[in-house]
């Protein structure tokens, strides 16, 4: 048997229990530091309300404030949020803080209004303590951030040692196991076993992964297996029922997409989701409200900007303000897109040629519209009408509909949701020119993963890294 050792630093041929030493005390840090932040949050709330209104007090209660600091870290805790190795993931703690943090400040709402005790809370102390006790639990998940961030932190907070075993030798490197440690995993022993072994020496490489993992003390085995070594997952599985700890599959791409796939109890077996069903009605009523509603604001606050860019294209170059070309919607449904003009062409028929950096067809304040994206903004009236969607794959015209439809068998999967403002592809590096074919099969690529997997959440961050990528973009 081939035998290596891996360490996201050093390799180890005895591994340091120092990992799992601090975790525990550690963890009852942090709840404790929230749970102290909140009530003392709390109390300064009450105090500068009362101060505020000048009312005179005997003193400051922070019942309340235990009451929320006590179901803000119970919950917390049961999402996780305490796991040491998701506290150096600020997008995802900041992410449930927030929400932890809303519903525990609801939890008191109700529990004040069932029990018929608003009397004893002040709305101004609640309001202010909403804020600035989610300011503070925001601040300290960023002050977590820095104190986590050090190799010294980074290699004593793990939260489980693990033996990984494959069947061939492994590249590090890729993004399947490079976070392996970043994620809790401490990788103390990686066993190459013979795929072609028999049985009898299978028998002896897994009696000494059993002996070498028991004297290292591990949490639990990591199988790193590829879609073509499935079938001896059942056979290694039975070999490592002798150990008590729990086993979990590492998979390569094409088993992860598999597994991650929603699926259904069929008769004692399952059927799994290979193409994703139409939105609910409750999923369109979600992604409708949030279009008409952002779509509707947009307009009304950006109507100042959009009046000056139509004086403008006026003034820099005869033509209509407004530039309409044919598309295709959900389900191949036709509709009329909107937007500024930018060029002092009008093609819509079977010929659309794409725009190119430098274009000399694009007029001068074109090239300031597409650069900002502000050349989109009457596409917030597709928005409204329906035709389109906030978020979506982005519609080309039907010349380059009909022409990527023949070579890209992927291509017309876009047509299942609305098209949109912006979309996954876009935020993810895919806008503009496209001047081969791999970069719309990429782009499609990433249409097709935001259609499969759909949330209003993820309509949300996709709306979120659009606002704050459009500055950076160049002008083509």
């Amino acid at each position: 048997m081939a035998v290596a050792t891996y360490s996201p630093h050093n390799a180890h041929s005895v591994p340091s229990p120092r990992g799992t030493v601090l975790q525990r005390p550690f963890q009852v840090f942090v709840i404790a530091a929230d749970l102290l932040l909140i009530v003392l949050c709390y109390a300064v709330a009450s105090e500068l309300y009362l101060a505020a209104v000048a009312s005179p007090t005997d003193g400051t209660s922070v019942g309340a404030g235990l009451i929320v600091g006590i179901v803000f870290v119970a919950i917390a805790y049961f999402q996780g949020v305490y796991d040491t190795h998701r506290l150096l993931n600020l997008t995802w703690q900041l992410r449930k803080s927030i929400i932890i943090w809303l519903v525990s400040l609801t939890i008191l709402a109700v529990a004040a209004f069932l029990l018929k005790s608003t009397d004893n809370l002040s709305r101004g102390t609640v309001i202010v303590f909403a804020t600035i006790g989610g300011v503070g639990l925001i601040g300290l998940r960023f002050a977590w951030q820095f104190v986590l961030g050090t190799s010294f932190a980074k290699g004593r907070l793990v939260d489980r040692k693990v033996v990984l075993l494959s069947l061939k030798p492994l590249d590090f490197t890729s993004n399947r196991f490079k976070d392996l440690h970043k994620n809790g995993f401490d990788v103390v022993r990686h066993f190459v076993l013979g795929a072609d072994s028999d049985d009898s020496r299978w028998d002896r490489q897994i009696r000494d992964v059993i002996r070498q993992s028991r004297a290292a003390d591990v949490d639990e085995y990591l199988l790193a297996l590829d879609w073509n070594e499935l079938p001896l997952l059942q056979k290694l599985g039975q070999y490592l029922r002798a150990v008590p700890q729990p086993i979990r599959l590492l998979p390569d791409n094409s088993i992860a997409d598999l597994v991650s796939r929603p699926f259904l109890p069929v008769s004692g077996t399952v059927a799994i989701e290979i193409q994703r069903p139409p939105l609910s009605v409750f999923e369109r009523l979600q992604k409708r409200c949030l279009d008409v509603g952002v779509a509707s604001l947009a307009l009304v606050t950006l109507m100042p900007l959009m009046i000056t860019v139509a004086i403008l294209i006026k003034w820099d170059s005869p033509g209509k303000v407004i530039f309409r070309q044919s598309r295709r919607g959900c389900n191949g449904r036709p509709f009329e897109i909107w937007k500024f003009r930018s060029m002092t062409v009008w093609e819509n028929g079977q010929t659309v040629t794409q725009a190119k950096k430098e274009d000399p067809r694009v007029t001068r304040i074109g090239r300031f519209l597409r650069m900002t994206s502000i050349d989109e903004l009457p596409q917030l009236w597709n928005v409204i009408r329906g035709d389109m969607s906030l978020v979506g794959p982005r519609p080309h015209a039907l010349a380059h509909d009909n022409y990527y439809d023949e070579l890209i068998s992927n291509y017309v999967y876009r047509h299942h949701m609305k098209p949109g403002l912006t979309g996954w592809a876009q935020v993810n590096g895919f806008r503009g020119e496209t001047p081969t074919i791999d970069l719309m099969e990429k782009r499609v690529e990433y249409d097709v993963w935001y259609v499969s997997n759909w949330s209003i959440w993820l309509d949300l961050k996709i709306l979120t890294r659009t606002a704050t990528a459009l500055m950076s973009q160049e002008a083509y």
